[in-house]
């Protein structure tokens, strides 16, 4: 009689774990998708990690155009790039877009002469055009 009991125990439990193994749904929040898609057509593939030199960084937004206007008098014959940055509560002045860290620090010693506080930083810089 026991083992009756347990047989039918033993096959009523395997028929109800396959009836419900097969009731399964897997549900799809279109609203996920569609934000997903949005993030990832937003993400910009024209950025690339390099380096910067940042000449200088202040509180005040004036000083730091003051800092920039200087250095593109200075270095205008390098044709370098100046980029205005504001991470709270900083206003950070960075120039060039060097992709390996040497190169940066070629121009960092003769910028040192003018701003002696600079220093070469990683950042997002400018994919460069190819060139055919």
């Amino acid at each position: 009689m026991v083992k009756k009991v347990k047989y039918t125990l033993l096959v009523s439990l395997s028929l109800f774990a396959c009836m419900s193994y097969g009731q399964v749904a897997i549900k799809i929040d279109e609203t996920i998708n569609e934000q997903l898609r949005i993030k990832n057509a937003s993400i910009d593939s024209t950025k690339i990690t390099g380096y910067r030199i940042q000449i200088a960084f202040f509180t005040d937004r004036n000083q730091a155009r003051i800092s920039e206007n200087k250095f593109t008098l200075e270095f205008a014959d390098y044709n370098v790039k100046t980029y205005s940055l504001y991470q709270q509560p900083y206003w950070k002045i960075r120039v060039g877009d060097y992709y390996h860290e040497i190169d940066a620090q070629q121009l960092l010693v003769d910028v040192r002469r003018i701003f002696p506080e600079a220093i070469v930083v990683k950042d997002y810089i400018s994919r460069p055009p190819l060139k055919q």
